[in-house]
């Protein structure tokens, strides 16, 4: 059967070839049902056709000799519908077949031609030409003629020019002849895949080395002495790599890990704090910091007593988790604030902490030359609700009387430490 436009196109001359290789298009097509565009491979022979197509790609996959060039798809439909219809059926079909080649092997967009030809009109009037349809003349006649949309029977769609005049001929007779006969193979999309095959000459023989003239012996009275063989050395060999060169060579394997911490920061107003993280997977890890305060700073009047904690998810660029890190937390902190003004600060009642969280970057390094001791760095800022009773701050604090209570919402830094890690290996001893 004569191939319409666009399957000439895709196809390149096969008979050009030279005398180390060869290049070769394989087209392939699979038959869709009425108004469907959903691949069947129990539909028509497409159980044949698939197998055709995993062969061809797992042979490319598997063949080095064998590059991918180019590979087409299209689709096509039938011409009873609307004009919207049919453009979606064919352009349906070719992204069904696209998407099925392509889990089956890795192509580049560069190589992906895409044709939803719509419907191929060429391909009809060859099969007419070949039938034994009555009035075949004025059939292939309208078929050739100039296409135009023309209204079709509801508002808003439209049908082709060619649909109707083939309708009328012999009241619709001729048309359910033609429905029966050609439409169903008019349903199908097409894959067209060229590939190019190199030629592995054979490496060429080596040439024959010279063969040297004899040298002219000349004859002397040589008087020999006596030489002394010399005797073999013991030989050592030195092993000049040491402990930790090896093991930079090699590869440091993921291990699960447990760390300790401690902020500084924190330590120095005052406020006792440690953390734990724990290594869930390579790339992720959680950790639970955990701080208290109940001490003033110097005089009654100058205060910041918490009890806070913020666990924290974080995302390692590393997969040995080292290095940079992006952590989303949760923090509840109770607090009881004065800054020796006038007022004091406290969580409402002494049961209303504040809830909210944040994001937080950082990095960790490692600390001199142990592998356990690592100095740690983060940033972080959040957003919090706040319940809190405000009194007057006084040299006594039970003796400040309570103005108000407020609620307000805080944004910005709750987060800033430069932490001393001691790490510890999860594996069981012994194992591997």
């Amino acid at each position: 059967m004569r191939r319409i436009g666009w399957l000439i196109l895709s196809l390149l001359l096969i008979g050009l070839l030279d005398a180390r290789s060869q290049e070769h298009a394989t087209e392939i097509c699979v038959d869709f049902r009425v108004n469907s565009a959903v691949l069947d491979p129990a539909f028509s022979n497409n159980g044949e056709h698939i197998r055709e197509i995993e062969s061809l790609l797992q042979s490319i996959h598997n063949d080095s000799t064998v590059e991918l060039r180019s590979v087409t798809f299209c689709g096509a439909a039938s011409p009873e519908g609307s004009d919207g219809l049919n453009r979606r059926l064919a352009r349906g079909r070719m992204v069904a077949l696209e998407k099925y080649v392509r889990s089956y092997i890795e192509i580049p967009d560069s190589l992906v031609s895409r044709c939803d030809t719509y419907i191929p009109w060429g391909d009809l009037t060859e099969m007419v030409v070949n039938s034994d349809m009555q009035r075949k003349d004025e059939i292939i006649e309208i078929l050739e003629s100039e296409s135009k949309l023309v209204g079709y029977l509801y508002p808003n769609t439209y049908i082709d020019s060619r649909v109707k005049r083939l309708q009328q001929l012999d009241n619709g007779v001729l048309w359910r002849k033609m429905l029966k006969m050609f439409f169903a193979k008019m349903r199908r999309s097409y894959v067209v895949i060229v590939t190019y095959r190199h030629e592995i000459l054979p490496e060429p023989a080596p040439e024959p080395e010279p063969v040297p003239e004899p040298e002219p012996i000349v004859v002397e009275s040589i008087k020999e002495e006596p030489t002394t063989q010399p005797q073999p050395e013991d030989v050592v060999v030195v092993d000049t790599i040491s402990t930790e060169q090896k093991q930079e060579i090699e590869p440091e394997e993921w291990v699960r890990k447990l760390y300790l911490k401690t902020n500084a920061v924190e330590l120095g107003a005052a406020i006792a704090n440690v953390a734990v993280e724990v290594d869930v997977a390579k790339h992720w890890s959680v950790t639970l910091p955990v701080g208290y305060s109940a001490w003033n700073y110097f005089k009654s009047t100058i205060k910041f007593r918490t009890l806070y904690v913020q666990p924290e998810a974080r995302y390692w660029t590393s997969e040995y988790n080292d290095g940079f890190f992006a952590g989303a937390h949760f923090g509840l902190a109770y607090y009881n604030l004065a800054c020796n003004g006038d007022y004091r600060y406290q969580d409402h009642d002494g049961r209303t902490p504040a809830l909210g969280g944040g994001l937080s970057v950082g990095y960790r390094m490692k600390l001199g030359k142990s592998k356990n001791m690592k100095l740690e760095f983060s940033l972080g800022a959040g957003a919090y609700s706040l319940y809190y009773d405000k009194f007057y701050n006084t040299r006594h604090t039970r003796s400040g009387l309570m103005i108000e209570s407020d609620r307000k919402t805080f944004i910005g830094v709750d987060q800033v430490s430069v932490s001393f890690v001691y790490g510890f290996n999860l594996r069981k001893k012994g194992n591997r």
